[in-house]
């Protein structure tokens, strides 16, 4: 069976063992390789200048990480700078802490509990995972705002996170990214059926064998298809009504 078209898979990878074949996710260290061509640069710590040093020795793309939670104009001069192409962020997130609090107001015959979220979310946080408060889907809606090309999320994904996956994909289509965080061997299927992820990096040591990677292309192939099929319904519709 034929890749599905939509979906990449690229992989994150080490300074010494990067490879030859597509795009290769790199955390940016002291130690990179001579040549960054196909190279994206994760910044962590780093600062803009760093991203701007990078990216003259060739980097094709750097993503900004607690630089942009810092100063989010570090990411708008470095695209006026650079290109939109060349800049992106990195996004660990995490669930967003939901507090509950009695109303008092709404209801003069009873009271009741009311959380402070009315739908789950994610928080992002920072590379060390320090909280930060900011709510994962505006800052990504922000960060593409000021001209970043792309956003790579790092999420541990559960059941019910794989809606706010699927709206995130819906509303901003391939130049959102998504990877494992701290669960490198989670089951990466759901992600792609359900969460509608087409633009997935892959751990440096995928323990995942062919037949487990062949479920994940097969599950976006279905997705496509179910979709497809949807359209032509809808497309048919339309003309018999007309």
């Amino acid at each position: 069976m034929d890749e599905q078209p939509d979906l990449i898979l690229a992989h994150w990878t080490d300074p010494g063992e990067q490879s030859s074949e597509g795009v290769q996710f790199m955390r940016d260290t002291n130690q990179l390789p001579g040549s960054l061509q196909q190279i994206i640069v994760v910044l962590d710590q780093g600062t803009e200048e760093r991203a701007s040093e990078l990216i003259a020795l060739g980097a094709e793309r750097v993503l900004l990480a607690d630089a942009a939670l810092l100063d989010s104009a570090a990411v708008l001069r470095l695209v006026q700078q650079h290109g939109s192409d060349r800049v992106g962020v990195w996004l660990p997130v995490k669930k967003r802490h939901v507090s509950w609090a009695i109303d008092y107001i709404s209801n003069e015959d009873f009271n009741c509990l009311t959380p402070s979220y009315g739908k789950a979310g994610w928080e992002v946080v920072k590379s060390d995972g320090t909280s930060t408060g900011t709510d994962a889907e505006w800052w990504v809606s922000e960060m593409l705002s000021l001209g970043a090309s792309m956003v790579l999320i790092s999420v541990d994904a559960q059941d019910d996170d794989l809606n706010i996956c699927a709206g995130l994909v819906e509303n901003h289509g391939a130049k959102v990214w998504f990877t494992p965080w701290r669960q490198p061997d989670v089951d990466l299927e759901p992600w792609v059926r359900y969460g509608r992820i087409r633009r997935l990096v892959l751990p440096a040591q995928n323990a995942r064998d062919e037949e487990e990677m062949e479920l994940i292309r097969t599950a976006a192939l279905t997705v496509h298809e179910a979709t497809a099929g949807e359209k032509i319904s809808s497309q048919e519709s339309v003309k018999t009504v007309q």
